[in-house]
């Protein structure tokens, strides 16, 4: 080799991305008090001024959700610079296809585990289906009858607002606090995936269900860095309920006979 060639470069190994930083619990506690505390804060005004569920008191419901949890994500946590988008993954804006797909079949294979293990805890705990036919109500804002607009209206709120917020809150905010917490990973999930399962406590059988959807979400968010399978995952169990609420309306309307 002269003195004029040069040898190839070598490429650098790439660099692990450094892991959140720590933060107090303080932290957690505003979070928390901030987020889910302004949440139910809202909700108990709401439940106050109107006396009667109708779909437009459930939208409002699933709004409050998206501002309180959204909102305590975004001036909480990114605007006093305790998490940035970079961390979330959102920005800048990183996709791969491969992360629908992933998320999407995710959803579609715990449907029916999920769906057995909450119907065997709401009845072994309860002994009954009224929380969950509760839920259920809250969801459709009581309606008893097929409509495009309260199919859409719902379809909106629960399939694409509230898993928007909810995994910015509990994956991006909460989890990324437990992530610079401990550098045990099982410890961070349980944690994060435990706050995520009480925060559904109006149901048991939905506790016991979310539960699986927040590890299986906090695992995704760890291996990604990025919580687009998350609010994939979200987006696709909870819009497969609300398909499934609405469908058996349609089918009770036509065939009336029916138990």
């Amino acid at each position: 080799m002269t003195q004029f060639e040069q040898a190839p470069a070598v490429p650098e190994p790439p660099q692990a991305e450094p892991s959140p930083p720590s933060q107090s619990w303080l932290d957690l506690a505003l979070y928390l008090l901030a987020g889910f505390g302004s949440f139910v804060l809202v909700s108990t005004l709401i439940a106050t001024q109107f006396q009667e569920l109708s779909l437009g008191v459930s939208f409002l419901l699933f709004l409050a959700n998206f501002i309180c949890l959204g909102g305590t994500t975004v001036l909480l946590g990114v605007r006093r610079g305790k998490v940035s988008w970079a961390q979330l993954g959102l920005r800048p804006f990183r996709w791969r296809w491969q992360w629908l797909l992933i998320g999407v079949g995710l959803a579609v294979l715990l449907l029916p585990g999920r769906a057995i293990l909450g119907l065997l805890v709401q009845l072994l705990v309860e002994g009954n289906l009224d929380s969950l036919q509760a839920r259920s109500d809250l969801i459709m804002g009581g309606a008893l009858e097929f409509s495009w607009v309260g199919f859409l209206s719902t379809l909106l709120g629960v399939g694409i607002l509230v898993p928007i917020s909810e995994e910015l809150y509990f994956r991006g905010l909460l989890h990324t606090w437990f992530w610079g917490k401990t550098d045990r990973v099982w410890l961070r999930v349980l944690a994060s995936s435990a706050i995520f399962a009480l925060a559904h406590a109006d149901s048991i059988s939905v506790v016991a269900a979310s539960s699986v959807i927040g590890i299986v979400n906090a695992i995704a968010y760890e291996r990604t860095r990025s919580l687009f399978i998350p609010i994939v995952v979200h987006m696709t169990t909870n819009s497969a309920a609300a398909i499934l609420l609405y469908l058996s309306l349609a089918l009770m309307e036509l065939f009336p006979t029916l138990p």
